[in-house]
C-alpha cells in the first residue's frame, strides 16, 4: 500500500495544497508553522476519520472558512483507490471511498493502516496503563474489525453506565 497523492483544502493552517508521494521515504522540510505536522495530521485523519491532535473536528477548519476537504489517492494491491473526507461547519463529516459514501465510519477503519508516533508518546511509558491500552486498541482495531466493534460497544456501555450512575445521585 502506498499513498500516492493528497489534496488539502482549508485544513488547519493549510489553505490549499497538492502533494505527490514517491515510493519509499518522503521528507517534509519547512519553517516552524509551515504546516508539516498538519500535513501528517491530515494523513492520519484520512486513515482514522479523526485528527491525532485535536478531538474537535470543527477546529480543523481554516480560520474564516466554512469547510475543509481532504482527498487522497492510495495504491492498494496494485489498484488505485480514492478517499475523500470533508467537514462543513455544523454538519456531519463525510467520508467516501471511490466516490461511495460510507454508511458507518467504522467500515473505513483499517483500510489505511497507520501508526502515528509523536514526541508526546513518551507518555506511553511514563503515564498509566490507560495511555498504553488506548494506543494498543488503536493499532489492533485496524486489523480486527470485530475488536473495533467490541471497543465501540464497550465505550458506549461505559458512557451509559456513567450517565446512569450520575443521574442516580
Amino acid at each position: 500500500m502506498q499513498l500516492k497523492h493528497i489534496s488539502l483544502l482549508n485544513y488547519k493552517n493549510i489553505r490549499q495544497a497538492e502533494l505527490e508521494f514517491e515510493p519509499g521515504i518522503n521528507c517534509f522540510v519547512g519553517n516552524n508553522g509551515a504546516g508539516k505536522t498538519n500535513l501528517l495530521d491530515s494523513i492520519y485523519y484520512i486513515s482514522f476519520c479523526k485528527s491525532y491532535f485535536n478531538p474537535i473536528d470543527s477546529q480543523l477548519i481554516c480560520h474564516d472558512e466554512e469547510f475543509f476537504v481532504i482527498q487522497a489517492q492510495y495504491e492498494i494491491q496494485n489498484q488505485d483507490e480514492e478517499f475523500y473526507a470533508a467537514l462543513r461547519k455544523n454538519r456531519k463529516k463525510q467520508f467516501k471511498r471511490n466516490k461511495k459514501e460510507y454508511s458507518r465510519l467504522s467500515d473505513h477503519i483499517g483500510l489505511l493502516p497507520l501508526v502515528m508516533i509523536s514526541p508526546g508518546d513518551e507518555r506511553l511509558i511514563s503515564d498509566g496503563s490507560d495511555q498504553r491500552r488506548k494506543f494498543i486498541d488503536g493499532v489492533v482495531s485496524q486489523y480486527n474489525k470485530s475488536y473495533l466493534a467490541s471497543i465501540l460497544r464497550y465505550n458506549r456501555c461505559l458512557t451509559q453506565r456513567n450517565a446512569l450512575l450520575k443521574s442516580a445521585k
